[in-house]
């Protein structure tokens, strides 16, 4: 007992090293469980067969919050109907170009041959970019991740390349680019 009184203070049971019992590991041997007769029908399961309810389809387990679904899904909406836009405002832009000729008195204006080309190109390359962002997005949606932020990113790649291509076809005009009506027309730019 002196060997002890120095570790433990007195009155506190020694300390139990040897790690907690689990599945009846310390029972004594020979011994066995028998459950009664009450708790044998209890533990049976109920038999299997088929319930009126439906069983839900498993969603998969992700990171993102409940939120997430219904805002991605409309910017995705909101994407398509800029992208529509942006679409159709690349079709008409050679009217439009036209328009400014006649409103500033430059004659008819003739198209560069590489108009046609710079417009298909400008629309494929925005409806690329939202078929790629709705693509991406949908995929990370059915893999339960967090998805929002890339209509917002796709969105503004799609700003760009419109600007880049819309740029590109008034650059081949010339002489809309030099009139020095222009500035007195639309004020300073």
């Amino acid at each position: 007992m002196a060997e002890n009184s120095s570790s433990t203070p007195p009155g506190t049971p020694p300390e139990d090293s040897r790690p907690r019992p689990q599945y009846g590991e310390l029972a004594p041997e020979g011994w066995s469980w028998t459950p009664a007769p009450d708790e044998r029908t209890l533990a049976t399961p109920p038999a299997p067969g088929r319930s009126a309810v439906p069983e839900k389809a498993v969603r998969p387990v992700g990171t993102a919050p409940a939120w997430d679904r219904p805002v991605t899904l409309s910017l995705l909406v909101l994407g398509l109907l800029s992208t529509l836009f942006a679409v159709s405002m690349l079709r008409v832009i050679t009217e439009s170009i036209q328009m400014l000729h006649t409103q500033l008195d430059l004659g008819a204006y003739e198209p560069d041959p590489s108009v046609a080309w710079l417009v298909t190109a400008g629309i494929v390359g925005v409806s690329l970019v939202w078929l790629a962002t709705a693509t991406g997005a949908v995929l990370l949606l059915v893999r339960g991740k967090r998805a929002f932020y890339l209509p917002l990113i796709g969105a503004v790649v799609s700003v760009v390349v419109f600007v880049a291509f819309t740029g590109a076809v008034l650059a081949t005009d010339p002489t809309l680019l030099n009139d020095p009506n222009l500035m007195d027309v639309y004020g300073q730019l």
